[in-house]
């Protein structure tokens, strides 16, 4: 078994799958971040607005566990997208939730930015060949488990 003084850190690193995702994601979320800094928009709040647009009427408890954020956090990323006209909330499942739903102004500022995201998405994966990219997707699903 090698030791600390045996092997090299940079090595190491090298070879630690959750470290070279960490990398990787970085490197692809600052790409998407710089491409809708235009728009007034994060990849987190895009994100949001694809879950509210394939679950209407979710509410944010449930978008806060999608995101793995705090409830706290979605409300004010909420607060920020109806402030813009993006999301609104209607009656939920019972008295004490809402439901939330994309405007049509939130599905066609969704379209423009998702096609931002695609694009920076086709740049930061530019070396790979189309097969290369359809394995990586594959493999991420995998270790996600789906």
């Amino acid at each position: 078994m090698p030791t600390l003084d045996t092997i090299s850190g940079s090595r190491a690193l090298a070879g630690l799958v959750g470290f070279q995702l960490h990398l990787a994601n970085m490197r692809v979320m600052q790409a998407a971040r710089e491409a809708l800094a235009g728009r007034n928009t994060t990849p987190a709040k895009v994100t949001a607005m694809l879950f509210v647009l394939d679950n209407p009427g979710c509410d944010q408890t449930t978008l806060s566990r999608f995101m793995h954020v705090g409830r706290s956090a979605i409300m004010k990323l909420l607060n920020t997208m109806e402030s813009h006209g993006h999301v609104e909330r209607r009656s939920g499942r019972d008295l004490r939730s809402n439901g939330l739903h994309l405007t049509p102004q939130g599905e066609a500022f969704l379209a423009e930015a998702l096609e931002l995201i695609q694009e920076s998405d086709r740049h930061v994966t530019a070396q790979l060949t189309k097969a290369e990219q359809d394995q990586l997707i594959a493999l991420l699903h995998k270790l996600q488990g789906s």
